[in-house]
């Protein structure tokens, strides 16, 4: 074969590009499993205000509200999700819901938030966070006269949540 010719340096980038393929497919297959393990490692302080000492391991979800960003395991306890809403702030707010085995609500952690004072941020205040609290998966999450934005997307997100662990996800 000429080293000149076309059909040399077409095989020639075809063969490294294969090599380099597998090459990058096995440091992959080594490197996934740290990596998933970094990513709960970064949630963990988050994940353990909910479920202390507990063992968290991600799980795969498929959320087609668009509210659930992080789907959580935690071992003999329940499921931890992590969804993002937009209330009257258009940043949104970021909060974690937890479902105990037996379907009632574990926790409800806000994780952050920039609502008004006196109106959205009530959502986030002891009072709305006990009413959270004492729910199950067959509930909706209350409405806030005065806070009606920032409570319909926090029920619009514990909707999803609900409807992922009662479907086993």
């Amino acid at each position: 074969m000429n080293r000149e010719g076309t059909l040399y340096k077409v095989v020639l980038l075809g063969a490294l590009c294969a090599i380099c393929g597998l090459l990058l497919g096995g440091v992959n297959s080594v490197t996934a499993p740290i990596i998933e393990e970094a990513a709960i490692a970064n949630e963990k302080a988050n994940l353990e205000l909910i479920y202390p000492g507990a063992t968290f391991a991600v799980q795969d979800f498929k959320d087609d509200s668009g509210y659930i960003q992080g789907v959580y395991s935690a071992e003999g306890k329940g499921m931890i999700y992590k969804i993002h809403a937009v209330g009257y702030n258009s940043e949104g707010f970021t909060f974690l819901l937890a479902f105990n085995n037996d379907g009632t609500v574990g926790g409800y952690q806000v994780l952050e938030e920039n609502e008004t004072s006196g109106f959205g941020k009530r959502c986030f205040e002891d009072e709305y966070v006990s009413s959270i609290k004492g729910l199950t998966s067959n509930d909706s999450a209350p409405l806030l006269s005065g806070a009606s934005l920032t409570s319909t997307a926090i029920q619009k997100g514990f909707d999803a949540a609900k409807a992922l662990f009662n479907a086993g996800k």
